[in-house]
């Protein structure tokens, strides 16, 4: 048998102070996942590093710094899920070279909210790592003031208590990885490395809304570098600008934090990078002048194309339009208004003194005397009546008391919407999330010129100017970027400025088999390059993006093929043994399937995503988990 490219042992430790009782009814649901945890982290080889001279220097656990040592750049998302907030704090991230060494590389227990990060990848710190082979990486997460927020059926926010699977609160959380030889982090002097966390909530979560419990084991995807294909998003101070060279430096601070070393990045900006500095907005060249008269440490936020060179941005954020600025900050999305009067359903404050709260309502009131701003429109255009229902915004001002704010400021956020075509010229969507909002939560009253032509989410309206859409067919499932209409002024309800075709998208299609009673011959078919999945006997849920889909509802088989290439990330546990492996190659995760089953252990569950195609009754896929149960010689 091929011996498997790379091996992942798991190892967690959980403190808790009980040992708790298994009370947690079998649940099937939409976010219900494998055990999947993959870390494959190599270094990229390339000259110069984005993050400059780094500040922050690991340091081993007796705190004495190494002198030789290379750049890691360290990034971390989250796939798309159905949470409306869940914030946890990653307390440690801890490199252990080969030699036994333990190097810390994470200077401060950081909050993370990850379903803020369903739609872009954040640069968590920038690292001067000594030099050596390293073989494990323990993450620690700390749930025991967690803020997990998921939508009942209705839409509504739910909180939930984080439970291990024995039902007792969760504490500290250690995941650890150990690496084998072929995965093992080469760290070297003038050799930048990175890599990418994806903390995985489908994968991590299984969701008990009539216990208002998620049982969590938590499981990190991760990518052996920056992961292009996806916006970043760089919070931090000012450090310099260069106006010659159209491009700033800041110094590194992630989520929030007002302190701390994360290091150093660079940002270059060209002629189409739109600013918002202190409320103002700008392009080009006159917003990095913009930025340039902000006091050196002014909070600075950019967004756009990362490489181990530096960010090319997008947007930039400077000065008091950073949401973090020393004051009280409302960010949610409009569900309603009435007059003056925003509804800001399932919204965070941010307090100046730095607390952060969630609130299942706020109410924004808009004055003539607010500004209003918005990315890559003239805001000198905007009024209080640009904000309407299904926008999401940032908002600025004074609290009259904990859930009702008079906004000095607004800034519209980039909105997306997953949909159904109706028609495709002109657009016309039936509406499936808002903003990851189910529509029935908006109350649409008031958007449209008259009555008779407010905004429906059945048929809802959308202006796409000069974008080219020739390849969309009615059916066809969408996800459109862009602000919502002026209010009073529908149709249009919508102003896209990009539409994608979801399925196209390489992990659109989540595809869930579970049984009952674990079964040992679950394929009909199995090779290098497909497995064939018996469906007969199994509980199937198919999705994209988030989307419930009876597609495969009367199929009794469904085929998970290899990608052109047979690369990706697959991984088979075996439920209690404490042990995962992970495969880079599809042909690899086929051996181990056989000899899995080969030594008599029955197949519990699949979890895996792609891109799937109906009528082949096929998913393509370069990442999927199998969870086996041990053997009845076993038990």
């Amino acid at each position: 048998m091929a011996q498997p490219l790379s091996r992942i042992w798991l190892q967690r430790s959980v403190t808790d102070g009980s040992s708790g009782v298994n009370s947690l009814t079998n649940v099937w649901h939409a976010l219900a996942g494998i055990c999947l945890l993959a870390m494959l982290l190599v270094t990229v080889g390339c000259g110069g590093g984005g993050g400059g001279n780094s500040e922050i220097v690991a340091r081993s656990v007796s705190n004495t710094p190494i002198a030789a040592s290379g750049e890691l750049l360290l990034s971390i998302t989250d796939a798309e899920g159905d949470f409306v907030s869940y914030l946890v704090e990653v307390a440690g991230l801890t490199l252990h070279r080969a030699n036994g060494d333990a190097v810390e590389t994470l200077p401060f227990v950081t909050a993370i909210d990850f379903a803020e990060l369903t739609e872009v990848t954040e640069l968590l710190t920038i690292a001067s790592v000594p030099e050596g082979v390293y073989d494990e990486v323990v993450i620690r997460l700390d749930f025991s003031g967690a803020e997990i927020i998921v939508q009942d059926e209705e839409g509504e926010p739910v909180a939930v208590t984080a439970v291990d699977k024995g039902g007792a609160p969760l504490a500290e959380v250690d995941v650890r990885l150990r690496l084998t030889t072929a995965d093992t982090i080469h760290i070297a002097a003038g050799r930048p490395a990175a890599f990418s966390l994806d903390f995985d909530l489908d994968a991590s979560n299984t969701i008990d809304l009539n216990a208002a419990q998620v049982v969590v084991e938590p499981f990190f995807l991760a990518t052996p570098e920056l992961e292009t294909d996806r916006e970043h998003r760089v919070r931090g101070v000012l450090k310099t600008v260069d106006l010659a060279a159209s491009e700033f430096a800041l110094r590194v601070r992630p989520f929030r934090h007002r302190t701390g070393q994360f290091g150093e990045f660079t940002v270059t900006i060209d002629e189409e990078t739109q600013f918002e500095v202190d409320g103002e907005g700008l392009t080009g060249q006159a917003g990095l002048e913009a930025i340039a008269a902000l006091d050196e440490a002014a909070p600075v936020v950019s967004s756009g194309v990362i490489s181990m060179t530096g960010m090319s941005a997008d947007i930039v954020l400077g000065g008091s339009s950073v949401p973090w600025s020393n004051a009280d900050v409302v960010i949610g999305v409009v569900s309603a208004r009435d007059g003056a009067v925003l509804t800001i359903r399932g919204g965070h404050v941010l307090f100046a003194d730095g607390r952060r709260a969630f609130r299942g309502e706020f109410a924004v009131t808009l004055t003539e005397d607010t500004v209003i701003s918005a990315p890559g429109v003239d805001n000198a255009a905007l009024s209080e009546m640009s904000v309407s229902v299904g926008q999401r915004v940032v908002a600025w001002g004074e609290f009259s008391d904990d859930v009702s704010l008079s906004a000095q400021r607004v800034r519209m956020r980039m909105n997306q919407v997953t949909a159904e075509v109706l028609t495709p010229q002109p657009m016309i969507l039936d509406l499936i999330h808002f903003n990851g909002r189910l529509p029935r939560v908006f109350d649409f009253s008031g958007t449209g010129l008259s009555s008779s032509e407010d905004a429906d989410p059945d048929n809802y309206e959308v202006a796409t100017g000069g974008l080219s859409l020739s390849w969309i067919e009615t059916g066809d499932l969408v996800r459109v970027r862009g602000l919502v209409n002026e209010f009073g002024l529908a149709p249009a309800d919508y102003l896209a400025r990009s539409v994608t075709d979801v399925t196209t998208e390489l992990q659109a299609a989540l595809l869930q088999v579970r049984w009952t009673e674990e079964v040992a011959r679950p394929f009909s078919r199995i090779d290098s390059t497909a497995v064939e999945i018996e469906l007969s006997e199994a509980r199937r849920a198919l999705s994209v993006r988030g989307v419930p889909s009876a597609v495969i509802d009367d199929l009794d088989t469904v085929v998970l093929a290899a990608s052109d290439n047979g690369r990706g990330v697959f991984a088979v546990a075996v439920r209690g043994a404490g042990e995962m492996r992970v495969y880079r190659a599809f042909s690899d995760l086929v051996d181990e399937l056989v000899e899995q089953l080969d030594a008599g252990r029955l197949l519990h569950r699949i979890s895996a995503k792609g891109g799937y195609n109906v009528g082949e009754r096929t998913l393509v896929t370069k990442r999927a988990g199998f969870v086996f149960s041990e053997s009845a010689t076993e038990e």
